[in-house]
């Protein structure tokens, strides 16, 4: 072994042991920062628990939020500018967060654009320090019911469109801030779902990556291996997106309640969780597709965290 990552081993050892969370050699120390979801919309109406949750992300190697954030009055446009400037005081990124399943449908693309524009005319109303760095449009279609059963194909390209129109609205603002979508994993493992789009016929996940600047994979499993665990079921989707430049971020779900029980940590302790999490981000290391880890959810992974 070199000498160099000997070194750095034994840094993030110290490390570990100063924070709790437990040791796994080599395989740590290529992980990117992680991403996190933090739907609570009270956290940045509070000093403390604006503190408390940057003081967790600098604990637990997370450098980016997807902050939900649909409200722009002037009070809470007030509260975002206080939290996002202090999270980038301390390195962490922010992404406005918001979604709606009725979004993805035509008639409804007004509601969306009217909410990505009002986190455009709130960056343009603030200063550097206190702007989104980026929207996190959480729009899940396939909770639609029987919209989706009856038509899959009209409701994944009238989704698509709205992407496309957000990043049109984008650039006609000329904005640098950065977009992105959360996608389930199995839009590239069901053949039903592939769609001619903008010319192109392909995965839903695929369009969504030629479009946006990222793209987060709801990627819900408490194991790394095997045909059915999170490395598998990520890896066309973190290829595709190395093939075109963009970087895909894979979400693991931490939250209680969930069915069936192996699409959540919930039921595991931290030293486990992160045993397989670190399985899956040694399988992506140095893959330029590979974004990071994104954690769904503050509330849930905090609990997961105190758990006894």
């Amino acid at each position: 072994m070199k000498r160099g990552l000997k070194s750095l081993i034994w840094v993030y050892g110290l490390w570990s042991m100063v924070h709790g969370l437990p040791f796994v050699a080599a395989q740590e120390i290529v992980e990117p920062p992680r991403a996190m979801w933090v739907w609570d919309v009270n956290i940045p109406q509070s000093k403390d628990a604006t503190k408390k949750i940057i003081e967790f992300c600098k604990s637990r190697n997370i450098n980016r939020l997807y902050l939900s954030a649909s409200n722009f009055g002037e009070q809470n446009a007030r509260n975002y500018r206080l939290f996002n400037q202090a999270a980038h005081a301390s390195g962490i990124f922010t992404h406005a967060l918001a979604g709606d399943p009725r979004w993805g449908l035509e008639r409804y693309h007004q509601q969306s654009l009217r909410w990505v524009e009002e986190v455009l005319s709130f960056n343009r109303a603030s200063r550097p320090a206190e702007r989104f760095d980026g929207i996190q449009n959480d729009t899940e279609i396939y909770l639609l019911g029987k919209p989706w059963e009856d038509s899959k194909e009209q409701v994944l390209k009238e989704y698509l469109d709205l992407n496309k129109k957000i990043t049109e609205l984008r650039t006609i603002e000329e904005s640098e801030i950065t977009y992105a979508c959360d996608i389930p994993f199995w839009y590239d493992d069901d053949p039903t779902l592939i769609v001619n789009w903008n010319g192109k016929t392909q995965p839903p996940s695929f369009h969504i990556l030629d479009t946006a600047d990222s793209a987060t994979i709801m990627d819900y499993r408490n194991f790394a291996e095997g045909p059915n665990g999170s490395i598998a079921l990520a890896k066309k989707e973190v290829e595709y997106a190395a093939s075109v430049n963009k970087k895909v971020y894979i979400g693991q779900e931490t939250n209680e309640g969930v069915y069936p029980e192996y699409l959540s940590f919930a039921g595991m302790d931290e030293a486990a969780m992160e045993t397989e999490i670190h399985k899956l981000a040694a399988a992506y290391a140095g893959n330029k597709g590979f974004g990071g880890i994104a954690i769904h959810h503050y509330e849930s992974y905090l609990k997961l965290v105190e758990k006894k």
